[in-house]
């Protein structure tokens, strides 16, 4: 044991000297990796890369091979092969319908043939039962024949006329006493049969008919009377073991007969019984021939009245560009004075599209300059107070900026050039939007074009109607004053009256019925089934009022985590404003749809945050998408959001 711990302790040593090896190298390398920054950092100087964002180049590619596939020589070979396709299928269906008819008439047949056989095994089991049950009372009516033979000879004895011989011919026998029984013979009970056993054995008439009284033979029998003679079939069942009377002689037949007579029989019912599933089968192809024809006449009727409709809705839409005016929007965005949002809407002023291709635009931020070069903002901008800085949270981590626009709203009321216009329109910067869209949404659909809701008079120039001049109510604008005394009873008309008093009497404002609560001429668009998206806000100017005055009432609605679209949608329904549901107005993936690439007839599609992104998006709706309200059979002019460039056929 002593012996080893100088190798051990040599262990020791050379582990410590490769540990020292190793801080060496590993000070060398990172003298070599703190060396590499600087070179790097004198690299990006000298020449600067723009990295693209990922996603957005991904949806830029997505989009330019979906405008690749949709040109016109893709949509042409397309359209061939869609016809030939369509043809085939068409000539395949119709194969198919004749197999199928022809397997429906091989499987009627074989049905009727199946019953028909069934039928007559039927009968065959019936006729043996009756057979039996005929062979049972032979034995109790020995007396009966018993009788008749003493009764025969008798007669003999007493008449001198011997009983007369039965009457052959071709299996069938007419008897002048007794029943077929008796001489193991079989009734006649059809009527073919009787016909042709009185053609067999020449009886004067040969034509049986038919008849249901009692007291007669059993089936065949030829009655022969002082008026004549006559051949009949007896079909009573209470007949059934009656042989001949005095008058009438029953016509019996022979085992073979019968069983010839039978499967005659069976012949006939298996014919009957294919002929019945012809004529069925014949009555199916023409009810469902007629069935096809009158589906074939309510569709054509269908068309028309469709037609009909589409050709009022037609007139109707021309007779809304007559008479009813254009609406004006005033639109505007929320820009940070930082990243992506300059450049976009400078580009979309650029080109006057989005909010730019409204009435009248505006841009808000809350300084003139940009934060991270200090240039000045490539878009004009109204200066807005506060910070436009906003936590994350509740149960999808959203932007909680509900403070942030209610600040925005305000400065929009504040300006009040909204009042002037007939709908106000807060979009996203990164939202691509169509004004021509919205305005042909709002002017030929109801209830937006009716005339509550839209402007027919210009704002008046003179009026004011900002704040209260009382000492007390400073903060309160004159609209929550004049509604302050609706609330109190008072009609629109009164409350303006009271409400322009001078101080100290009251606030001394100068307004019109527009500052008064009239919520059911106020309108909002709800974009998403989910409820409101704040990419896109649709307001009619009375609906900005109504939240202007009210928005006192929905301070309780703060303290829920909520983003502002939630809050105003929460917060208009509080104030009884009209909540219409829209869902034309917005493609969004955080409503469940795909925008990209934007070939819908949406008003407006999100997010595209991009500038190459944003455009792909728009040339591609503006030239394959459809507005929502284009009337029936319209030609529009692409690339254009001026109302006049809509052109009749």
């Amino acid at each position: 044991a002593k012996g080893d711990e100088p190798k051990e302790n040599e262990k020791d040593d050379e582990d410590e000297t490769k540990d020292d090896d190793k801080k060496v190298e590993k000070t060398d390398e990172d003298e070599k990796v703190e060396e590499k920054p600087e070179e790097d950092e004198h690299k990006e100087k000298e020449k600067p890369k723009v990295v693209p964002d990922a996603d957005m180049v991904w949806q830029s590619d997505q989009m330019k091979k979906a405008m690749e596939k949709n040109s016109d020589l893709a949509d042409t070979q397309e359209e061939l092969a869609k016809g030939a396709a369509k043809r085939y299928e068409e000539e395949k269906k119709e194969e198919e319908r004749r197999k199928k008819e022809k397997a429906e008439e091989e499987k009627a047949l074989k049905k009727a043939r199946a019953e028909a056989k069934e039928k007559a095994e039927k009968l065959a089991k019936e006729e043996a039962k009756e057979r039996a049950a005929e062979e049972a009372k032979k034995k109790k009516e020995r007396s009966d024949e018993t009788r008749s033979m003493l009764l025969g000879a008798m007669s003999e004895i007493f008449f001198a006329a011997p009983p007369k011989e039965h009457v052959k011919a071709d299996g069938f026998y007419k008897i002048s006493f007794g029943k077929c029984a008796d001489s193991d013979l079989y009734p006649v009970k059809y009527k073919f049969s009787c016909t042709l056993a009185g053609k067999k054995l020449n009886l004067s008439s040969v034509e049986a008919q038919e008849t249901d009284a009692t007291h007669r033979p059993e089936g065949c029998y030829f009655h022969k009377d002082e008026k004549g003679s006559s051949l009949w079939l007896g079909i009573n069942h209470h007949n059934q073991g009656h042989g001949c009377t005095a008058d009438r002689e029953q016509i019996c037949m022979s085992e073979a007969r019968h069983q010839h007579e039978e499967q005659k029989m069976a012949e006939f019912l298996e014919k009957q019984a294919e002929k019945e599933a012809l004529e069925n089968l014949r009555e199916k192809k023409e009810a469902a021939r007629r069935k096809k024809e009158l589906a074939k006449k309510k569709k054509e009727e269908a068309k028309e009245k469709e037609e009909r409709k589409e050709e009022e809705a037609l007139q109707k839409w021309e007779r809304d560009e007559k008479k009813v005016p254009n609406v004006t929007l005033y639109c505007f965005s929320l820009m940070m004075p930082f990243g992506y949002e300059p450049g976009l809407l400078a580009e979309q002023k650029k080109r006057k599209v989005g909010i730019y291709a409204c009435d009248e635009p505006v841009v808000f931020s809350n300084v003139t300059h940009l934060v991270t070069t200090g240039e000045r903002s490539p878009v004009p901008v109204t200066l807005m107070s506060g910070s436009l800085a906003v936590a994350y949270g509740g149960r999808w981590m959203t932007a909680l900026n509900t403070g942030v626009f209610n600040r925005l709203w305000m400065e929009v009321i504040r300006l009040g050039r909204y009042r002037y216009h007939d709908w106000v329109v807060k979009v996203d910067p990164d939202a691509v939007f169509f004004p021509s869209r919205l305005r042909q949404l709002l002017r030929h659909k109801a209830p937006y074009n009716e005339p509550e809701v839209q402007r027919r008079v210009p704002e008046p120039e003179n009026l004011r109607c900002g704040t209260c001049r009382l000492e007390n109510k400073t903060t309160e604008t004159c609209a929550a004053h004049v509604r302050f005394w609706q609330q109190k009873g008072h009609s629109c008309k009164e409350a303006l009256r009271l409400t322009a008093r001078e101080p100290p009497t009251d606030c001394g404002c100068d307004c019109d019925d527009f500052a008064c609560d009239l919520p059911k001429q106020a309108v909002y668009l709800n974009n998403c089934k989910w409820g409101l998206h704040g990419p896109i806000e649709v307001l009619s100017r009375r609906a900005v009022a109504t939240y202007a005055a009210g928005l006192p009432k929905c301070v309780d609605l703060l303290q829920h985590p909520w983003g502002e679209d939630k809050f105003l949608d929460q917060c208009m329904q509080q104030l009884g404003v009209t909540r219409e549901n829209e869902y034309s107005l917005l493609s969004e993936t955080a409503c469940g749809e795909q925008p990209a690439p934007c070939g819908t007839a949406n008003v407006a599609f999100h997010p595209f945050k991009s500038i190459q992104s944003y455009f792909t998006c728009f040339e591609y709706a503006d030239k394959y998408g459809e507005g929502p309200a284009a009337p029936p059979w319209v030609n529009i002019d692409e690339g254009s959001d001026n109302v006049d460039d809509i052109v009749m056929k």
